[in-house]
């Protein structure tokens, strides 16, 4: 599970190990991983035009637990991308 704090915003916890997968307000304190990023920064992630690691590297993602799993959000967001762009 990824949590994600968006500030302002709120936060989220996205759930891609069961089922088809679901995202949900609030939070979880059993996430593996857990990123604060600002509202416009995580558009930006969302977008594509703000690659995760280098918004990492640059301190506008900040990362709490696996960093594993924070490495393959780059390709999860490919994903969601390429699904959506599908309909």
């Amino acid at each position: 599970m990824i949590q994600f704090n968006v500030t302002p915003g709120g936060a989220w916890v996205v759930d891609l190990k069961n089922g088809t997968g679901s995202v949900r307000e609030g939070t979880d304190k059993s996430a593996d991983v857990t990123l604060t990023v600002s509202d416009e920064d995580f558009v930006a992630l969302a977008n594509g035009a703000l690659n995760p690691q280098q918004a990492f590297m640059r301190g506008k993602l900040k990362l709490k637990g696996k960093m594993q799993i924070a490495m393959k959000l780059g390709d999860v967001i490919k994903a969601a991308g390429a699904s959506r762009s599908k309909l």
